[in-house]
This record gives structure tokens, C-alpha cells and sequence, in this order.
């Protein structure tokens, strides 16, 4: 069977459409943590700090319960393209409260005060500030948790531009309370301006998904038949993904250990790497998050065949996006590089590293993109499994041997990042077309099946 090239032109207007505000709305967060850390270095370097190591464990912390909840947007995805769009609103009443007891379990973690900091090799100033800055900022994660269910749902029924304005005006907000408490409470009131953003994100998204004009045609405010396979599949996903990017997490955190061996310097030049590469990466995760849609939205109406083009398409897109930052990159390292540093024996490093991230972009991107598309199909450990093998079996270990053994250095970190990418990218895309081939589809078992059994 050829391949059905006529549908990949509307794929890829959908995709355009859908991946440009979840851009946006996905780096509303990074950009939210790089203002506090940009109005806090003009304060105070000592607040800085204690800002900064906090975010060491809320940030694991943080990507892992996003995971947790991930499966929201599929499931609504695959419901509303099968036509069951009373069904919808089911999934946006159960991830709420869900998104929400997650979170409220992580404040309580962010709790535990100095202690992890001491063990850490923190001495008792920095444990005692950063401390208190975790659990300021560990209130606002059920608000930004439970932003997200209802960023999620909309997304899965192609709605993504009012959790992207609703962000918009959250950072806005982020920057008014900066300015008015980081002056007088340092990095504990840009902690307490972060957490209020993030709950009045909570609040105003769950209105507004409450209050949609066509509310009744989803059901938003009416309990209706119980959808248990549903339900279990939205758990089951968000299990996977939030081990997945937990384990990614723990990861790239390793490497920042290891970054630290080669001194200040090498530290501060991977820091600078890994800020520079997660910008860049936002743009992939809106590509794989629009991708998820419309790969959901296709197994939801019994369409395989178009999954599958869907999948690729996004593959392409999102291939064809970074190229040319690839090229800027390649072309100008260190004018990249400036823009964060003037030392002049870290920009060198910098330098650098921008002419590897070249290297990672298109194959961090293509995994990106793939998890994403085998999680719209349903898919729940497979892509959690593939992950986990290249970023912990390779990855980390392959950065050890060229950093330590081959005296690489920080270099050697990201030549070990781009390793750990291409094996993700290649297992997960061998995986997409491997259902493919097979002519699976997870739709008769999660949305056909699930209202069949509550038929019943």
C-alpha cells in the first residue's frame, strides 16, 4: 500500500496550528523559573543561590507528576475523535481532583526541610534557605498540576489557545509579584509570587474549561456513565510517562553531578548548554504534543492508516524546524554562547558544547515527537521502557567513559546526550512502525470496549 502523501499536507497544517500555542503554553513554565532567577541575580547572589538549589529536587519532582497526569490529553484526544464527546467531560472531572491529590503529595515532600540539602554537601546557610524556598514553591505544584488537567483536556479537544493566554498572563503576573516582594523577602517572595501565579493558573482554567459555551455537549458539569476502561487507561499512561520523564530527569541531573567534577567552569558552561538545549527542546514538545492529538484523534475514530501518517508527519515537521537552528548554531557557537556568559574561560567551553547541541537537536526532537505518538496510539509501558534503556544504559554510562576515561570533559557529557537520543529515536520510531505493520490500534480497547463494559 503507498504511502497516502495527500493527507500529509493537512497533518502538517493541524499540527502547525495545534504546536504553536502548546509551544508557548509548555516554556510558559521555563519561562516563568528564568524570570525568578533573572530579577533575583539583580537582587541578591546569596538569594539566588538558594533559589537555585532548590529547584534541584522540585524539578524531578515537578516533571514526574506532570507525567502522572499526561494521560488526560490522549484519552480525551481518542474519545473526541471517535464522536463520544459526552464522554469527554468525564476525563476532565476525574484528572482534577487526581492532578491535584498528586500535587498536594508533593508539597508535603517539599516539606521534609534541610536535611536532603545537608547530605548533599550543602553547608547549613544554603540548606537552611533553600529549604525554606522548596517548600514555599512545593505549595503552588497541586495549582500547577491542576492547571494542567485542564490545559490537557482542552488540548485533547484541539483547543490550546486558552491555557496558552491564561499562561501568557500568569507569567505577567509572576513578574508584578516579583517586583513587588523579591525586595523585601528575596528568593522566598519570588517563591510565594511563582505559587500564587501557578494557583490563580488553577483556578482560572478550571473556570474557564467550567464555563465553555458547549459545556453540555461534553458534559463538563454532568456525572455520567462511569468509564473504567477509560480511567484505567489514563492512570496506566500517566504511570509510564511520569516514570519515563522521572528516570529523563534523573538522568540529566546525573550529568550535572558529573559536569561538576571538571570544576566551576566546566558546571557553568553545561548549565548553560542544558538551558540553551531545553529552550529549543519546547518547540519539539509542542510538535510531539500536537503530534499526540492528532494521532489519538485518528486511532479514536478507527483510522490506523492515518495514525501512522500522523506520526511521520509529525516526525518531519519537527526535523524540518530545527534544521535551521542547527545551521545558526553550527555557523555562530560562540555568538550563542555570549548571550549568557562574558568569562572568558567558560564561553570557550560553551562554544563548545553549542556545536554538539547542533548534533543532539534533530534526534532529542525525533524521540520527543515519537513518545508522544506511540502514547496517542495508547501505548503505555513501551515507550517508558525505550527511554529508560537509552538515557540509563547508554546515555550515563557512555558520559562517565567519555568525560572520566577519555578526558572529554563537559564535552563529553553531550556527545553522551546525543548518543542516548539517537538510540531513543530510532527504538521508539522502530516501534511506531513495527504497530504500524501490524495494523494495531489501541481504539477498540479503550474507547469501543470501555463503553461497551459500562453498558453492560
Amino acid at each position: 500500500m503507498s504511502f497516502p502523501w495527500s493527507s500529509v499536507g493537512s497533518h502538517a497544517r493541524e499540527l502547525l496550528r495545534l504546536a504553536l500555542p502548546t509551544v508557548v503554553m509548555r516554556s510558559g513554565a521555563l519561562v516563568m523559573l528564568m524570570v525568578d532567577i533573572l530579577m533575583l541575580g539583580h537582587a541578591s547572589s546569596r538569594e539566588l543561590a538558594f533559589y537555585s538549589l532548590a529547584q534541584g529536587p522540585l524539578t524531578t519532582l515537578l516533571l514526574t507528576s506532570l507525567g502522572l497526569i499526561l494521560g488526560t490529553l490522549v484519552v480525551t484526544s481518542q474519545l473526541f475523535g471517535a464522536g463520544y464527546d459526552a464522554r469527554c467531560g468525564g476525563v476532565w472531572r476525574r484528572s482534577l481532583p487526581y492532578s491535584l491529590a498528586i500535587g498536594f503529595a508533593v508539597s508535603l515532600l517539599c516539606c521534609v526541610g534541610p536535611a536532603p540539602f545537608r547530605w548533599m554537601g550543602q553547608d547549613e546557610a544554603l540548606s537552611l534557605g533553600a529549604a525554606e524556598v522548596l517548600r514555599v514553591v512545593g505549595f503552588g505544584v497541586p495549582g500547577y498540576l491542576g492547571y494542567l488537567a485542564s490545559a490537557y483536556f482542552l488540548e485533547g479537544l484541539k483547543r490550546p489557545w486558552p491555557g496558552t493566554w491564561l499562561m501568557l498572563f500568569g507569567n505577567l503576573l509572576n513578574v508584578v509579584l516579583n517586583a513587588w516582594w523579591i525586595p523585601e523577602h528575596g528568593a522566598v517572595g519570588a517563591g510565594w509570587a511563582t505559587t500564587t501565579s501557578r494557583w490563580f493558573l488553577c483556578l482560572a482554567a478550571a473556570a474557564w474549561v467550567w464555563g465553555m459555551r458547549d459545556h453540555d455537549r461534553f458534559r463538563v458539569r454532568h456525572h455520567g456513565l462511569r468509564d473504567r476502561v477509560g480511567w484505567a487507561l489514563q492512570r496506566r499512561l500517566g504511570y509510564a510517562a511520569g516514570m519515563s520523564i522521572g528516570v529523563e530527569a534523573f538522568a540529566f541531573s546525573s550529568l550535572n553531578v558529573m559536569a561538576g567534577w571538571f570544576g566551576a567552569a566546566s558546571l557553568a558552561a553545561y548549565a548553560i548548554g542544558i538551558n540553551l538545549l531545553g529552550v529549543i527542546f519546547m518547540v519539539a514538545l509542542g510538535v510531539g504534543s500536537a503530534t499526540s492529538v492528532r494521532v489519538g484523534y485518528a486511532v479514536g475514530r478507527g483510522d490506523p492508516r492515518d495514525a501512522e501518517v500522523a506520526g511521520w508527519t509529525g516526525l518531519g515537521l519537527d526535523v524540518l524546524l530545527s534544521l535551521p537552528v542547527v545551521v545558526l548554531f553550527l555557523l555562530w557557537p560562540r555568538a550563542f554562547a555570549a548571550v549568557y556568559t562574558a568569562d572568558s574561560e567558560v564561553l570557550a567551553l560553551a562554544t563548545v558544547l553549542v556545536g554538539w547541541i547542533a548534533l543532539v537537536l534533530p534526534f532529542d526532537g525525533a524521540q520527543a515527537v515519537m513518545s508522544n505518538a506511540l502514547r496517542g496510539r495508547g501505548e503505555t509501558w513501551a515507550p517508558m521502557v525505550l527511554q529508560s534503556g537509552a538515557y540509563l544504559a547508554v546515555m550515563m554510562p557512555l558520559a562517565w567513559w567519555l568525560s572520566t576515561r577519555q578526558g572529554m570533559g563537559a564535552p563529553g557529557l553531550f556527545a553522551a546526550i546525543a548518543a542516548g537520543s539517537v538510540v531513543s529515536a530510532v527504538a521508539l520510531s522502530a516501534r511506531f512502525r513495527y504497530l504500524a505493520v501490524r495494523g494495531y490500534t489501541k481504539a477498540e480497547t479503550t474507547v469501543d470496549a470501555g463503553l461497551r463494559d459500562d453498558a453492560r
